[in-house]
């Protein structure tokens, strides 16, 4: 369900030019994105630490002994 707009908010909003209303506008989806990148960060962090993922050094140090491990067994 999407939030109430504020009463208030609206009616300042509607006094700007449509140039500023365009700059409220890119600053408010840039805050949202920010806000989202943040909101992933912060689960990508809690899964790594909980065990639930690697993080990106432990999945490279497995795959270069992965690679070695291969390059052992292809040779012989």
């Amino acid at each position: 369900m999407p939030h109430a707009i504020n009463r208030d908010l609206l009616q300042e909003l509607e006094k700007l030019g449509e140039g500023q209303q365009e700059k409220v506008l890119t600053f408010t989806r840039e805050m949202l994105t920010s806000e989202e990148m943040d909101r992933r960060a912060n689960l990508s962090e809690e899964a790594i630490s909980g065990g639930k993922v690697k993080s990106f050094d432990q999945f490279d140090r497995g795959f270069e002994e992965w690679m070695a491990q291969k390059k052992k067994n292809d040779t012989k």
